[in-house]
């Protein structure tokens, strides 16, 4: 037997048909199908939230998953809303695509004893919340479910992975990080040995996702993800607590210490913007009053994206815009940033403001020879303060944009208008402020020209505040045009004091016409400088971005030199667009920042 024998033999095994392949026709099998995905049923437990629900729902609907593969559990209570009409529709229509529905609507009583208001949270209502977490748990046992998902009905899933990406982490209680107006979110980093709220070090880092994972923590709630195939499942409950527990009457902490008498870890995962979570009403809060914190949330969500979107199946009542107390509100907008102007209506259309849009001008288009033909000169011996260049052609856009409003209102002879630019972010409740503080300076009858409803302030200090009105100061030297109103005796001193033949940044401009800016020369340029210049304090709106944040980009300091094109200019050259750490600039939360993490 030689090397020849050796090498038939190798050919003989190698051209043998696989174990796998069969000879015979009648052995041959096809490839296994996939596993089907796991079942889940969805607990809805809904309460005054007409609001919310075309929303909620909408989410729930988006959801990557099959929808034969997930159960509905639907339950409503104690309802002064809408709530149990739009459930009802929304359940009648979609029926056919889940594989089952279970409805349990209570239409009487509509309170319950002794609570303050719809946002009230008695013992009595404590205690039935659990019942019906309890039920859904009991039914979805039953079913032989797969998991269940918990979510409160003002909670958006708007990444459409969420499920998938939960099951995929293999833990027994999951929950998506979810983020709010605020610091608050649906996690808890520290519990104390009675069951309460602590602060911990790794609560901020993982609300504002500066880690990233998923991590253990001692409390989830609103929304999270419970996986019935794990053993220790079996021992988890809502109702009725456990023979052990001594800790505070709330669903949220009996089902945390069923979790820690079960030896089950609670996890929060932020690798993902899973979606948002609006921050709880006060127990004396009406249904107003959650319904424009909803609103704030949409317009937050708007910005860091996705936004959320209604339900197909629901009809959502009509929306009646108006011009608050003005008589025109303007929106300014490059038109080629349609996105920008596709957020901002639909940021007033939500909180039912009005407007008429402005095409910017957009400087790009513009050379020194268009801009002399025109009658536009440079304010000699302007320069940036940080960077120490002359005008942008972005700035030039800007001061034109703003000036073609300024001589509308003087030609139209409008009394009062308000301004905003494109990219803003609202305050909480901005119209309602907004409205209420035009009430409080008719009622003092201040006379005024300019009042900045957004702005950065140059050099913190103590500003003047104005008598008999709330949250007004009088403006010191000030940066932006984010947003601000304007009277028709103002727009007139700015229009005649002829700022085209020697112009600067508009937020230059401004300070030098209510005598506050630092630079004694610009000032001698304009002698008139008697702006009557105020600002709301706390301020009502904001930029969406700042310096150095993702999807930042500023058309008036991204651009190039006024009369050189070779000469480019970014946000590092000059601080105006560096966040304000002054006090009074930041963002206004909804209470303390302890109190807005639980």
């Amino acid at each position: 037997m030689g090397p020849t024998w050796a090498l038939q033999l190798l050919l003989a095994l190698l051209s043998r048909p696989p174990a796998a392949a069969a000879y015979f026709s009648e052995e041959r099998q096809p490839g296994e199908s996939p596993l089907q995905s796991p079942t889940v049923l969805v607990a809805i437990i809904a309460r005054n939230a007409a609001h919310t629900l075309p929303y909620y729902l909408g989410a729930l609907e988006r959801l990557d998953y099959p929808k034969d593969r997930i159960s509905i559990w639907a339950a409503t209570d104690h309802n002064v809303d809408n709530t149990t009409a739009i459930l009802r529709e929304w359940l009648t229509s979609v029926q056919r695509f889940y594989h089952y529905v279970e409805w349990r609507p209570m239409e009487e009583p509509r309170s319950y004893p002794n609570e303050l208001g719809p946002k009230h949270w008695t013992r009595t209502r404590f205690e039935y919340m659990m019942k019906l977490k309890q039920a859904a748990l009991k039914s979805a046992r039953k079913q032989w479910a797969d998991y269940i998902l918990y979510m409160d009905t003002d909670n958006i899933l708007t990444h459409n992975q969420t499920l998938n990406l939960l099951m995929a982490e293999n833990k027994t209680v999951i929950a998506p990080l979810l983020m709010s107006q605020a610091a608050y979110s649906n996690f808890w980093c520290g519990i104390t040995p009675q069951g309460y709220y602590r602060r911990t070090a790794e609560y901020f880092p993982t609300r504002h996702r500066q880690r990233l994972g998923c991590f253990a923590v001692p409390m989830v709630h609103s929304t999270f993800l419970i996986d019935l195939r794990k053993e220790a499942a079996q021992d988890l409950a809502f109702y009725p607590p456990h023979p052990d527990f001594s800790w505070a009457f709330d669903d949220i902490i009996v089902f945390a210490f069923s979790c820690r008498a079960s030896e089950v870890q609670m996890y929060v995962c932020n690798k993902e913007q899973y979606g948002f979570i609006n921050i709880p009403g006060k127990p004396q809060s009406t249904l107003e009053d959650d319904n424009q914190n909803f609103i704030h949330l949409m317009l937050d969500a708007m910005i860091t994206g996705p936004p959320m979107a209604p339900s197909q199946f629901i009809h959502l009542p009509p929306k009646f815009p108006d011009k608050m107390d003005f008589d025109e509100v303007y929106l300014i907008n490059l038109k080629r940033r349609p996105d920008r102007r596709e957020r901002m209506l639909r940021a007033l259309y939500e909180q039912e403001i009005n407007c008429k849009i402005i095409d910017a001008v957009d400087g790009s288009a513009f050379n020194s020879s268009t801009l002399n033909a025109m009658g536009i000169s440079m304010l000699p011996g302007y320069f940036d303060p940080f960077s120490g260049r002359t005008l942008t052609k972005g700035e030039i856009g800007c001061f034109l944009s703003h000036y073609s409003i300024w001589k509308e209102v003087v030609d139209r002879k409008l009394n009062k208008a308000v301004v905003f630019e494109d990219d803003v972010r609202f305050e909480g409740h901005f119209k309602r402020k907004l409205t209420r503080l035009l009430s409080d300076i008719e009622d003092v009858a201040l006379e005024w020209d300019l009042i900045y409803l957004g702005r950065k302030l140059v050099n913190p200090s103590q500003e003047e505040a104005i008598p008999g009105i709330r949250n007004l100061v009088v403006a010191e030297y000030s940066y932006w045009t984010l947003a601000y109103a304007i009277s028709l005796q103002g727009a007139e001193k700015l229009v005649n004091s002829q700022p085209l033949t020697k112009m600067l940044p508009v937020d230059e401009f401004l300070p030098i016409m209510y005598d506050k800016h630092i630079n004694e020369e610009y000032k001698e340029v304009y002698p008139k400088r008697d702006l009557l210049a105020f600002s709301v304090n706390p301020l009502l709106v904001f930029p969406t971005h700042y310096t150095g944040e993702p999807g930042w980009f500023s058309d008036t300091e991204s651009s190039t030199i006024w009369d050189d094109d070779l000469v480019k200019t970014d946000w590092s050259g000059s601080q105006k667009t560096v966040k304000a750490s002054q006090a009074g600039t930041s963002r206004q939360s909804f209470g303390s920042a302890s109190r807005d993490e639980l």
